[in-house]
């Protein structure tokens, strides 16, 4: 008899369940009805907002500009300075008001000094190919002859550079050798350094 008593509770049990199953599948497939009847309702009921003419639109709107060939050679005409003067705006003042360390100056310098040794070597080279052989040895005579100032003069427009751009490459690899003086004073005295005894080189090889 309690065999059979568990045994109906147990299918009551299964029956209860299944039932309360049915009623849940049934509660979701009627709210599922509704959410889409609300929004079939809403879609239908939507109306989009009416377009603003093109007269009556707040944002405004223009034609491209095209530049005639007359205007675009006039243009081309003004470059920045006239443009500025003409409306009062002159360029802001830049590289003519600020103060050079010595150690840009002489930086800029070596660059300099570079340059002319090779322009000046290039000249030499040019002056032998088109006057034939000795013809640089010529041209240093001539000049050589020319009396004490001239003489020193462009002695010293060939030692000064030549001097120079050697000092500063030696100042160049100390510091690779020894970078704990690249400081803004051991930088200043080295700059000094370089075109005092630059200078001093310079007039003892014109001298000599």
């Amino acid at each position: 008899a309690a065999g059979g008593t568990k045994k109906e509770a147990g299918t009551m049990s299964f029956s209860t369940a299944a039932a309360a199953a049915r009623t849940l599948r049934t509660g979701a497939r009627a709210a599922l009805v509704n959410e889409t009847t609300v929004l079939s309702s809403l879609v239908g009921q939507y109306q989009p907002p009416p377009q603003k003419s093109q007269g009556s639109s707040s944002t405004q709107t223009r034609s491209m500009t095209v530049l005639s060939k007359q205007s675009a050679e006039e243009y081309k005409k003004l470059n920045f300075t006239e443009r500025a003067n003409r409306t009062g705006r002159p360029v802001s003042p830049h590289v003519t008001i600020y103060s050079f360390p010595i150690g840009a100056l002489t930086s800029i310098m070596n660059r300099v000094t570079g340059c002319i040794l090779s322009f000046g070597a290039a000249g030499l080279g040019a002056v032998e190919l088109v006057g034939g052989s000795g013809s640089a040895l010529d041209l240093m005579s001539t000049i050589g002859s020319q009396g004490g100032i001239v003489t020193a003069g462009a002695k010293f427009a060939v030692a000064f550079p030549v001097v120079y751009h050697y000092v500063g490459g030696v100042r160049h690899l100390m510091w690779d050798r020894m970078p704990d003086y690249l400081t803004n004073e051991d930088v200043d005295r080295a700059s000094y350094a370089l075109a005092g005894s630059s200078l001093l080189l310079s007039l003892g090889l014109v001298v000599v």
